[in-house]
């Protein structure tokens, strides 16, 4: 299965660094499994922008093609002063959180939904920990 993480953000939110971070090689061995036919390619288009604060995000199944998008709002005024890991986690946390209450929404028909989402939530919640831990959530 295609699972792809695409953006739209202001230049200056920060979000294309955690973007290109996201982008790594072994995201698509991580969903290289076959999980059925009923789902083909899973979008995740993250925004962050000063200009579509407030947008309602879209979601849209194209059973043609087999292809579920979604949008992942970020709040402007409080993703663009976060520090480069901050955002990481920010944007790991809500891809944690987001993508699998839309999946779960939909009955794919031959899909294993719950598969997927078990390997989505390894692959995303590894990235999670890789990133540094402060102090304060050390202890």
């Amino acid at each position: 299965m295609k699972c792809d993480i695409v953006g739209e953000s202001d230049h200056d939110s920060g979000l294309s660094n955690v973007l290109y971070w996201l982008s790594r090689p072994e995201q698509s061995e991580a969903f290289a499994k076959d999980y059925g036919e009923g789902l083909g390619e899973l979008v995740i288009d993250v925004i962050c922008s000063k200009l579509l604060d407030g947008v309602k995000p879209r979601i849209r199944f194209a059973k043609k093609t087999k292809s579920l998008s979604m949008d992942i709002m970020l709040d402007y005024d409080d993703f663009a002063p976060l520090t480069a890991e901050g955002k990481k986690k920010r944007v790991l946390e809500r891809l944690l959180e987001d993508v699998p209450l839309i999946v779960r929404k939909y009955k794919f028909a031959d899909f294993n939904t719950e598969l997927f989402l078990l390997d989505f939530n390894r692959y995303f919640s590894g990235l999670l920990a890789e990133l540094p831990r402060t102090p304060a959530l050390a202890a």
